[in-house]
């Protein structure tokens, strides 16, 4: 029976001693978890902005070509030796 106490009575000291380890340890893995989802959703995020501006900048390129194509067949042609011109 005395044998069982001690038994007893050292892991319960262990237990005390490293519980706190324990505890720490896994409250560092939730943070980390917590910090991986974190730095995942920011990376989606950058990724669908620079989609986005892409896109946005296809669109400036497609509206310029089609005002440039508007402009020339709109206006008028310059006039061959009109005034100030021999």
């Amino acid at each position: 029976m005395e044998l069982l106490q001690t038994l007893l009575g050292v892991l319960f000291v262990l237990g005390l001693s490293c519980g706190g380890w324990l505890i720490w340890g896994v409250t560092q893995s939730r943070q980390r978890k917590h910090e991986l989802a974190l730095a995942r959703e920011r990376e989606l995020t950058k990724r669908e902005q620079l989609r986005i501006e892409s896109e946005e900048r296809v669109q400036e390129r497609a509206d310029r070509i089609y005002l440039d194509a508007v402009r020339r067949h709109t206006d008028p042609p310059p006039i061959e030796g009109g005034p100030g011109k021999p």
